[in-house]
């Protein structure tokens, strides 16, 4: 081979390489990322995703002309691509162009006719009139500056006339700040729990809004009942969780992030009106607020616990995007709280934060403020995250032809994104094909927009098939008119069962059969006559084990069928890990635990019933269930959400019915009045429980010394 040739080639695997990584870099694949992408599904696991924000940039100062940043806590991109850093640290504020190169930097100004300064700045805003406000935290008040830096306004500490508005310990350390289109700034002090503070265009202060609500659980609600007034004295004091950072959208609405504390956790994050109420939208498969589950597969680092807010960033088209501390990430909502994508992590690799406190977009660029290590860094967005955000601006403007383009391309780079699915489904069902988008919807798992096109499909196969379901309907009657005065059906059925009879002696099996058809039959009874009918279970011998047996069978399959096959709008189980063996033991296990149990218990408090006599009693109280659920799990493939109300209720009055038939079965068959019988269900009920964990605590402690004994194996064999 000449060298010419083997040039060529090496020439030729060196362009393949770098371009094939500069594509992985693109599209998110890049192997030297230092942290993963992941979403959550339906059944709240978490499935790897395509990267949607790769390291562009980090921004360090150290060696430029305005010096390392010390502990910056905030940046403010505005309308006109000014960067605005809050150097806390070093007391100033720098700004910057798009281009990074120095705009300004303000650490002095002009105030009462002296040279003034900031003490401790830590929040800082940018309206669309490119004036500057910074949170002074430790002067107590915001300081107001023009688009070339002058001073215009300093706003001190709140003052009203209204008693009991301001608490009298309350204490002004201004730290975020955020002012909507007319001039209303509102503002966070430390350390506060009132909520936000409210001021006018003119400075004046209007009062607190938005404040978190605590929610005490049941335990903290049951320990403050029982306790004394010393120890409710000596309880922590509950107050609201207070918020840790603001931002504003487009139309004015505010959205706060809440610290991790006594609130519940579904207010993490929060969208505000402007009368202080919360309206964020939560009708995502889980709450917008970071790991639902902490899943350790994704923590790199180990780190535990839930997610805690430190910046919201309101974008465009309902999207947000918020800022977990805890683990460095960045998690990404669209308006209805779906989660749409997640990046970054915690650590000291490149594209890393120790200490994230700030986040921003230049352009379609996002920015991380990290605190610790003083300096900036930059995230490009890959085709993924792009796809996404043009699919949801499309469907906002009314493009869904185009917004359909941007989901198909978002499906092939990850076909696990259910959002995905609803996109198209939503784009079939305007142009009114309903059976294409419930398919797009099922596979997306939205269940909401699910039942909207199968109701429209229900009404459209009612109006095309009505007419020949009547036909069907008459001719069907008609047909049962002429074969119930067609004698010869009778001759036929006298016939087999004379033949029944005749050889009943001869073949043994054809009377086993008939006695346990006839015990089947009497179940029947039972249900709708249980005193009578359980009375002549036993004393009659109208029932039988074979018989129960059946039914114990048949209750088994029915809730499998159940499971399987209910209704995709009500049925929240995840098919493809559903495992029919374990849910038919797991309706036999507990029948068999419940007979074994109230025998060993009702032989100590008298009662009548043999082993015989509650496995068959239990087992005919379980018959609701088969004539019951078989129907509405059948029924459920045809209803929508706003008829669920029907499959519930049918539902529940089958489990009630059950209820009520084992009861009064077993108060018959060891003859008990009716408070004995509440007794001895009581006794059973515990029973069982303690059952169950005697159960798990043997297992736990077999699997213990297994792994033990195995250890001690391994040991010895290695050292063999």
């Amino acid at each position: 081979m000449s060298s010419k040739i083997k040039s060529a080639i090496i020439i030729s695997i060196l362009v393949f390489t770098i371009s094939s990584i500069a594509l992985a870099a693109t599209e998110g694949y890049n192997f030297n990322i230092p942290y993963v992408s992941y979403t959550f599904d339906f059944w709240d696991q978490p499935m790897a995703a395509p990267m949607p924000y790769v390291t562009d940039t980090i921004m360090d100062f150290t060696d430029s002309e305005i010096g390392s940043l010390r502990n910056p806590r905030d940046l403010f991109v505005s309308d006109i691509n000014n960067i605005y850093i809050a150097d806390t640290g070093n007391n100033r504020i720098i700004v910057f162009n798009e281009d990074w190169e120095l705009i300004r930097e303000i650490k002095e100004f002009e105030y009462n006719e002296q040279i003034d300064g900031f003490n401790n700045p830590k929040g800082i805003f940018v309206d669309q009139g490119e004036t500057l406000y910074v949170a002074d935290t430790d002067n107590q008040r915001i300081v107001v500056f023009d688009r070339e830096g002058n001073l215009l306004d300093v706003i001190g500490a709140p003052v009203t006339e209204v008693d009991g508005v301001i608490p009298e310990d309350f204490r002004y350390r201004p730290y975020k700040i955020a002012v909507d289109i007319s001039g209303r700034m509102y503002v966070l002090s430390e350390d506060s729990y009132e909520g936000i503070l409210h001021f006018d265009r003119k400075g004046k202060f209007r009062g607190f809004m938005g404040a978190p609500n605590v929610r005490f659980n049941l335990w903290d609600q049951f320990w403050r009942f029982i306790a004394t007034e010393e120890q409710l004295d000596r309880m922590q004091l509950r107050l609201p969780t207070e918020y840790s950072n603001i931002d504003l959208d487009e139309r004015g609405f505010i959205y706060a992030t809440v610290t991790g504390g006594l609130i519940v956790n579904r207010e993490a994050v929060r969208r505000l009106n402007p009368s202080g109420q919360d309206v964020l939208r939560r009708n995502g498969f889980h709450l917008p607020i970071g790991d639902i589950d902490y899943p350790g597969q994704w923590d790199e680092a180990a780190i535990k616990g839930p997610s805690v807010f430190t910046d919201v960033l309101a974008e465009e088209y309902g999207i947000y995007s918020v800022l977990d501390s805890n683990r460095g990430r960045v998690f990404t909502y669209n308006s209805e709280g779906y989660l749409l994508y997640t990046f970054g992590f915690k650590g000291n690799k490149y594209g890393n934060s120790m200490a994230p406190v700030a986040l921003e977009k230049l352009n379609n660029n996002l920015l991380i403020l990290d605190r610790d290590k003083g300096w900036i860094t930059i995230y490009k967005p890959t085709m993924y995250a792009l796809s996404i955000q043009a699919a949801i601006a499309y469907h906002y403007d009314g493009h869904y032809d185009k917004a359909t383009e941007m989901w198909e391309n978002v499906l092939k780079m990850n076909a696990n994104n259910d959002l995905a699915y609803t996109g198209i489904g939503l784009a079939y069902l305007r142009q009114d094909d309903f059976r294409t988008a419930m398919s797009y919807f099922k596979k997306g798992n939205d269940r909401d927009y699910y039942s909207e096109a199968l109701g429209l499909y229900r009404r459209e196969v009612i109006s095309e098939y009505l007419g020949w379901f009547f036909l069907i309907i008459i001719l069907a009657y008609i047909f049962h008119l002429v074969y119930s005065k067609w004698e010869g059906k009778y001759r036929y059925k006298k016939a087999f069962i004379d033949f029944l009879d005749r050889n009943e002696e001869k073949y043994k099996f054809i009377a086993r059969i008939r006695n346990v058809y006839a015990a089947l039959r009497y179940s029947l009874h039972v249900i709708f006559h249980p005193f009578d009918g359980f009375w002549d279970l036993k004393h009659e011998k109208r029932g039988n084990v074979p018989a129960a047996i059946i039914i114990l069978l048949l209750t088994s399959l029915t809730y499998v069928f159940a499971r399987q096959y209910t209704g995709f709008i009500f049925n929240a189980a995840d098919l493809t890990k559903l495992n029919i063996f374990k849910e038919f033991i797991g309706v036999v296990f507990p029948f068999l635990l419940w007979c074994i149990v109230n025998w060993s218990l009702t032989t100590l408090v008298e009662g009548k019933g043999t082993f015989k006599d509650i496995f068959i009693t239990s087992a005919y109280a379980l018959t609701p269930i088969i004539l019951i659920y078989i129907p509405i799990t059948i029924f459920s493939n045809f209803i929508i959400q706003n008829e669920g109300a029907f499959y519930y209720f049918f539902s529940f009055v089958a489990l009630l019915w059950v209820v009520f038939l084992l009861f009064f079965g077993t108060m018959v068959v060891h003859n008990f009045s009716i408070k004995k019988n509440v007794l001895s269900s009581v006794l059973t009920i515990a029973g069982l429980v303690f059952v169950l964990f005697i159960g798990i605590l043997f297992f736990n402690l077999a699997e213990q010394v297994y792994s033990f004994v195995r250890e001690i194996y391994h040991e010895i064999v290695f050292r063999i």
